[in-house]
């Protein structure tokens, strides 16, 4: 398991990859998540979910972000949104919500909209909690029906209702191809599920999450790795090889550097970076394209709510963040590789390996505890050269100074320790 330990000052590197650029209050309005679309004359929009509805924002100029249309809602503190073709379809639970199906196809002019609550008259959609859109079909979370309630979107203004999973509460998912990764926040794991067939959904295979309180997940551009959020203080980011579904196995965890007990809420990926908004209104980036070497590179503050979501993918490539009280932020990424530090660590007496030796680098976040055979793996996000620590009980503590870390490379340390 990768240690974090808590610095008291900030290195200003971290601060330098995540540039604010923008900012649009909303109070005394509360924000939840956002989502991005371009419309037909590429401009870009920010899509983001308030306590009164639907906020079209126009970010063309992201240092002067401009609302341009405001879709009334249900007054609710939950509101997601997803986007399929020039469709925004949001969710939110409130009683008799629905689902808000907004017509995107016209701005800048103009946006239309309705509330769909399911096929005719049925109210089979009255609330839910999260949704997405993939490959021409709706998957809404949390509803009324528990589970996930799969709509076909041939006809995007009016989807049909195809299946309803029902084996668990389904907080969140994430789908490519033919699966679905969806978090069961109750039942304090992901689940594997086909959805080739939409009418007849198959679980292919179940995982814990370390808090036991998936709250969302989202796979890796090459598909081998999961990465999964759970909404409890003092849980991490963890990172899952799914390669095998019958030998689903933890590569590493994370937690945000200078808040470490508060989770991080939702965690996206983009060119083997993570974003993760978070509690304690942090929001930081991950290198992980090691993802058993899961490292920090930038950390922005917020302010003191819960940024709810945070969202990398327009082509300009701003990230547009939601803290629920402060409003919509907009930053500037750097994204840049960490540089990593393994090794082993061995009795100077016997050449025996030593496990639970702690190896610190200082002037970074990030230690790591040897393991059985003596080897560890840690990092730093940014090159340069470092002073490594290292301590195990009964063993002299050892210093080793001028450790020359460089940015995608890996630099490997032989490490003994005698005893007292």
């Amino acid at each position: 398991m990768r240690l974090l330990i808590l610095l008291f000052l900030l290195p200003q590197f971290l601060r330098a990859q995540l540039q604010q650029i923008g900012h649009l209050p909303y109070a005394p309005a509360t924000l939840a998540g956002c989502w991005h679309y371009v419309d037909n004359q590429g401009n870009e929009y920010a899509l983001v979910g308030t306590s009164k509805g639907l906020s079209i924002v126009d970010v063309r100029q992201p240092a002067q972000p401009v609302e341009r249309f405001a879709v009334p809602g249900i007054t609710n503190n939950w509101r997601e949104v997803k986007t399929w073709g020039h469709f925004a379809y949001v969710s939110t639970e409130a009683n008799n919500s629905g689902i808000t199906i907004v017509d995107l196809s016209q701005l800048p002019v103009k946006v239309n909209w309705k509330t769909w609550f399911g096929p005719g008259t049925d109210t089979l959609v009255r609330k839910s909690h999260a949704l997405a859109c993939a490959d021409g079909y709706l998957y809404i979370f949390g509803g009324t029906q528990t589970g996930v309630v799969i709509c076909d979107l041939a006809d995007p203004w009016n989807p049909s209702v195809r299946s309803i999973y029902r084996q668990q509460y389904v907080h969140d998912g994430y789908i490519r191809g033919d699966t679905l990764w969806s978090s069961e926040i109750y039942a304090g794991q992901f689940s594997v599920i086909d959805v080739s067939d939409k009418a007849q959904p198959v679980v292919l295979a179940t995982q814990p999450t370390p808090g036991r309180f998936n709250h969302n997940s989202w796979l890796s551009g090459d598909g081998r790795t999961l990465f999964t959020t759970d909404e409890k203080p003092n849980t991490p980011v963890a990172a899952f090889d799914i390669s095998d579904l019958e030998n689903i196995r933890s590569l590493d965890r994370y937690f945000p550097s200078q808040k470490p007990t508060f989770e991080v809420h939702n965690v996206r990926v983009i060119n083997d970076f993570l974003i993760n908004p978070s509690y304690g209104g942090q929001l930081t980036i991950v290198d992980a394209h090691r993802p058993d070497i899961l490292i920090e590179t930038a950390w922005a503050s917020l302010g003191n709510s819960l940024v709810w979501d945070a969202d990398p993918y327009l082509p300009s490539g701003i990230i547009l963040a939601t803290a629920k009280n402060e409003g919509l932020f907009i930053f500037q990424p750097n994204y840049n590789r960490a540089a990593y530090l393994e090794g082993r660590v061995t009795d100077a007496a016997t050449g025996q390996p030593l496990a639970k030796a702690k190896v610190v680098v200082q002037g970074s976040a990030n230690s790591d505890a040897s393991l059985p055979d003596g080897s560890f793996k840690t990092g730093v996000g940014q090159s340069g050269t470092y002073t490594v620590q290292v301590g195990k009980i009964g063993y002299k503590p050892l210093t080793v100074p001028n450790v020359a870390l460089k940015a995608a490379e890996t630099t490997w340390l032989e490490l003994t320790l005698e005893r007292f």
